[in-house]
């Protein structure tokens, strides 16, 4: 069975860990595993300033959410993106996109899941996340971003502000075993890197359901965003463009 993805990200929005924080939180305390882990449920951090994690738990718990897709790359995106504007009620202009006007027709886009999915990236002896293929030079930055997370002391949410779109899109048990296999080099590295703490995974489909897995591929929760308030508000901001 055929396995397609699409670029879903809310292109007027570059800082999209701060865009999806509310959402991921929301998911967390919405289920019983994370809700028994964190002794209640957990809350944002006061602050930020000292490197707080992104989801404290009434217990002391924490985790740290972590998006695989680079400010480089959503930048990027923004900048070949088609641009809007409202001319009035129900009538919207489509302008060129901003690369384009300055006489830029491409710009990369460090498509991580696509290393992933391709078998691109490897482990080298000291646990570092490597791209076979050095003619990629765009993707240096987020290698090194990559790898500098896989060290975190910390229990880590990595998340995809992208949907997959199956041709059966019920079948969550192909996107299950599909983003395991993908996220299993990231997972091989925090187990060697970081052992005493848990590392999870968020994906959003194309049929708006929400999928976390832990570190070992095991599905944890899927849940329906239409359920989450917060998802409501990115909708709200995505079609607003």
């Amino acid at each position: 069975m055929k396995l397609n993805f699409m670029i879903t990200i809310p292109k007027c929005q570059l800082h999209i860990k701060t865009k999806y924080e509310p959402l991921l939180l929301e998911c967390l305390n919405y289920i019983t595993y994370f809700i028994e882990k964190s002794g209640g449920g957990f809350s944002a951090p006061k602050s930020e300033h000292n490197g707080e994690s992104d989801a404290i738990g009434e217990n002391g718990y924490s985790i740290d959410f972590k998006c695989l897709i680079s400010q480089k790359g959503a930048k990027n995106l923004n900048e070949i993106s088609p641009t809007k504007s409202r001319l009035s009620n129900g009538l919207t202009a489509i302008h060129p996109s901003k690369a384009s006007m300055r006489g830029v027709q491409k710009l990369p886009f460090p498509n991580l899941w696509g290393f992933l999915v391709n078998g691109s990236l490897h482990l080298n002896e000291n646990y570092e996340i490597i791209l076979a293929d050095k003619t990629e030079p765009h993707m240096k930055s987020t290698i090194e971003s990559l790898n500098k997370m896989t060290r975190k002391k910390k229990n880590l949410l990595f998340f995809l502000c992208i949907s997959f779109k199956l041709e059966d899109s019920n079948n969550i048990e192909m996107l299950c075993g599909r983003a395991s296999s993908a996220f299993k080099i990231i997972s091989n590295a925090r187990t060697k890197l970081a052992a005493e703490y848990e590392t999870y995974y968020a994906l959003l489909t194309i049929c708006e359901k929400i999928i976390l897995l832990s570190n070992d591929g095991f599905l944890i929760e899927c849940i329906d965003m239409a359920v989450l308030n917060s998802w409501g508000n990115i909708l709200l901001d995505y079609v607003s463009q």
